[in-house]
């Protein structure tokens, strides 16, 4: 899979979990799956793959790093 590809779904997660506020949280796309970074605790966490891919929650981490900056 190419990157602008793995690009593309990991915004399409992002939306999916409404993650596009640039504050509460991000997704971002790797060669091994996605990693969804989100302030607090996330209810949702049932998603754990997207698109064929595993999805990797890590939760609680700082507010700059959930703005992704």
């Amino acid at each position: 899979m190419n990157d602008a590809y793995m690009r593309t779904q990991g915004e399409a997660l992002a939306q999916h979990l409404r993650l596009t506020d640039g504050k509460s949280g991000y997704v971002e796309a790797t060669a091994d799956g996605f990693q969804v970074y989100v302030r607090k605790k996330w209810a949702g966490k049932q998603i754990t793959s997207w698109d064929g891919m595993p999805v990797e929650w890590h939760e609680n981490v700082g507010t700059h790093k959930a703005a992704n900056r």
